[in-house]
């Protein structure tokens, strides 16, 4: 027969070894959720500062363009980078392309090299964007996918697009002035931000375990968007949660089991991005 005491002893390491993961549950939550809070104010800075200086940029650019922007692409690239420069909002944009297209749709030229969008055609990829050439146009934002604009290898990506027509010195339509975000590299930008603070609220020492196992996610349309390494069965699992109609009630938290490991989830509302977007932070302990 067992003694007492040799029945206690199993129990006592198993009740710390709960005690244990529960405390690193409860960290985990805390850490996902501090992460996560300063998420949305950066977002609508950085929307803010697309919406408010593109305007202002086209406008510089058409300044810079002859009748034939097509006819020197380097000139055209040049004049680009010089119309962002001249520009604050643009010049801190988070954007991750610039670009010009023709009265078409036709992409002439990015800022970029290799420039993977140049001769594509835009308005083929996004057909909400052909509104940029109508008489009238304003600044225009939609959502899509161009293959040129994706900023991962290979995965799922989607694009917030945004473009504002271009008018030469005579004020004749040249084209449109487009940039905009890869969402998996701007999940990318603020799970780099998302990291930072963490350690700045750690401390040093924390390193190692703040930013081990942390990943941010835009969620758009139903869909989960990570940073370019993230695991794909992490934003399977997230995608599965349909975060933007939790959060429409408020800030949603849970945990999830990914392959073995456990992660704390917090999400937010995503209002600059649409009702049907949210920003998640996934943290798991070491």
């Amino acid at each position: 027969m067992l003694s007492k005491a040799r029945l206690i002893t199993p129990l006592l390491v198993l009740c710390a070894l709960l005690g244990a993961c529960e405390d690193k549950g409860r960290l985990a939550q805390q850490k996902a959720s501090a992460a996560v809070e300063r998420l949305p104010p950066l977002v609508e800075r950085d929307v803010g500062q697309v919406r408010g200086g593109l305007p202002k940029g086209a406008e510089e650019l058409g300044k810079r363009l002859g009748d034939d922007p097509g006819a020197d692409p380097a000139g055209l690239q040049r004049a680009i980078q010089a119309a962002r420069a001249a520009v604050k909002d643009l010049a801190f944009a988070k954007s991750t392309f610039f670009l010009f297209v023709d009265s078409s749709g036709t992409v002439l030229r990015s800022e970029e090299d290799p420039d993977l969008p140049a001769g594509k055609s835009l308005t083929q990829a996004i057909p909400a964007m052909k509104k940029l050439s109508e008489p009238g146009a304003g600044l225009l934002e939609a959502w899509g996918y161009m293959e040129g604009l994706r900023g991962v290898n290979k995965g799922a990506d989607h694009q917030w697009v945004v473009g504002h027509p271009v008018k030469g010195k005579e004020g004749k339509l040249l084209g449109g002035f487009v940039t905009g975000w890869s969402l998996r590299k701007y999940a990318y930008y603020l799970e780099e931000d998302a990291r930072a603070e963490l350690i700045r609220k750690l401390g040093e020492e924390q390193k190692a375990k703040a930013i081990a196992l942390t990943y941010v996610f835009v969620v758009k349309g139903g869909q989960a968007y990570g940073a370019p390494v993230t695991p794909d069965v992490n934003a399977e699992a997230v995608t599965k949660l349909d975060l933007a109609a939790k959060v429409k009630a408020g800030p949603f938290r849970t945990t999830l089991e990914i392959e073995g490991r456990s992660f704390a989830l917090e999400a937010r509302a995503c209002k600059p991005l649409g009702d049907d977007a949210a920003l998640a932070v996934l943290l798991s302990e070491l």
